[in-house]
């Protein structure tokens, strides 16, 4: 069992989180429950503020917005001053609803529609992180009927093996997203840009994956992209004045799990851009990293209500919650594991071997093999899984026609329902009769 976050903790038999009781958040606002330690949440922003953005120069940590978006987070976000990426028109609605500035956001994605890129000029936002050919065409076009300049950073796949799973590991040249730094192409990419009237080349963007727990990745990353900024400036005479890093920073789901240091991984990128740079009598470029699962993952806590328990002699027993893959789709996509525990017997032996089941109408519908609980879980107990604020409410779904969960922000003993809980009306709030 492991708490990944100092903001909860044991007191007797109960789970507290930020200082409220867990089973009181269930009697307030019902089960499941997507719960965020807002206090976790300052904590990592105020490291992003103060570890990278003030401590160098002309820096840029950017939220991963896929991790974990919503009109709270963002507005933590403008108050601490960072930037988001952004993947689509309804990441940056809610951002720009939330007043981020848009001259912060970046506009990843590696098929952006006509109107998502209408949608981003026309609110201001004109930092793209181009993806493809046809963006460059489309983007271009737009931007021309707009009378307005994108300003380009351009993907560029720095063939380095990365991350968990390979679902989450986007550094390979077999990749849906970005340029092949081989063959030449992402410069033929760059040149395009500076081909276009309303396209201006800033700078390269990489991304080797999620869940990376190796330091050489980020050092072979960077040293490559360091190879690249030279080609650049070797072809044409430009010196690349921006750097987006990505992000992937893993972070520890289970006591298996052992995370890098977030100092460590700056400190190594921004040391290997300033080596280079000075070397070739360059100014330091604006550096930018795109933490999000960093930020969120172990500020979350997912409450369930415990239902069935079904032993199986011989087998296993089966213990099912009000929730499932509909709630958390990662461990069914992704084989991800998570700890937990009956957060209203806390304080009993974990002796009891089970596996957590969802309610959802498929075998695979599985949240944690194999956990030890206390052996006297029974109906109406709450369970807590761990380390669920990143990929679980923004991957969410209606799969069985299931009303999504509301999301609570939890801080200095106090609740605030950021998200309400969906109802069965909602589930058929666009039907058409």
């Amino acid at each position: 069992m492991v708490l990944q976050t100092k903001f909860a903790d044991y007191r007797g038999q109960d789970l507290y989180i930020d200082g409220v009781k867990a089973t009181d958040l269930v009697e307030k606002y019902g089960s499941p429950l997507y719960v965020m330690s807002e206090g976790h949440l300052r904590e990592k922003f105020a490291e992003l503020h103060d570890d990278f953005m003030l401590k160098f120069d002309n820096a840029l940590p950017l939220l991963a917005s896929k991790a974990f978006s919503c009109i709270a987070i963002y507005k933590l976000v403008k108050e601490y001053g960072i930037g988001i990426d952004c993947v689509s028109a309804g990441e940056m609605s809610i951002a720009l609803k939330a007043g981020v500035d848009p001259d912060k956001i970046y506009f990843h994605g590696n098929n952006k529609l006509p109107s998502e890129i209408e949608y981003a000029l026309d609110n201001g936002v004109t930092h793209f992180v181009v993806d493809n050919f046809y963006e460059i065409e489309l983007a271009n076009k737009i931007a021309a009927e707009k009378n307005t300049v994108v300003k380009a950073t351009l993907r560029v796949v720095p063939e380095v093996k990365a991350g968990a799973h390979d679902y989450i590991s986007t550094g390979m040249k077999d990749t849906k997203f970005g340029f092949p730094s081989s063959d030449g192409i992402y410069l033929d990419a760059i040149q395009k840009i500076l081909d276009c009237d309303h396209m201006d080349y800033e700078g390269l963007a990489a991304h080797i994956g999620s869940q990376v727990f190796d330091l050489s990745a980020y050092e072979a990353e960077m040293h490559k992209f360091m190879r690249f900024a030279d080609e650049v400036y070797d072809r044409f005479g430009i010196v690349t004045s921006k750097i987006d890093a990505g992000g992937g920073y893993g972070i520890a789901y289970t006591k298996d799990d052992i995370p890098l240091d977030f100092k460590v991984i700056t400190e190594t990128i921004m040391g290997i851009i300033k080596e280079h740079y000075d070397e070739r009598g360059w100014s330091m470029p604006m550096v930018m990293i795109e933490p999000g699962r960093y930020v969120v993952g172990n500020a979350g806590i997912t409450l369930y209500t415990v239902g069935s328990i079904k032993e199986i002699p011989g087998m296993r027993t089966y213990v099912a919650i009000d929730g499932g893959m509909t709630d958390n789709i990662r461990t069914p996509l992704y084989g991800a594991k998570y700890d937990g525990v009956v957060a209203n017997r806390a304080a009993d032996e974990r002796t009891k071997v089970v596996t957590i089941a969802g309610k959802c109408c498929e075998s695979g519908d599985i949240m944690i093999k194999d956990i030890p609980v206390s052996p006297n879980i029974q109906p109406g107990d709450i369970f807590a899984m761990f380390s669920t604020g990143a990929y679980h409410y923004t991957m969410s779904s209606n799969y069985n026609q299931i009303p999504k969960p509301a999301v609570v922000f939890t801080y200095e003993g106090q609740d605030r329902l950021v998200v309400r809980r969906q109802t069965w009306d909602d589930l058929t709030a666009f039907d058409v009769e």
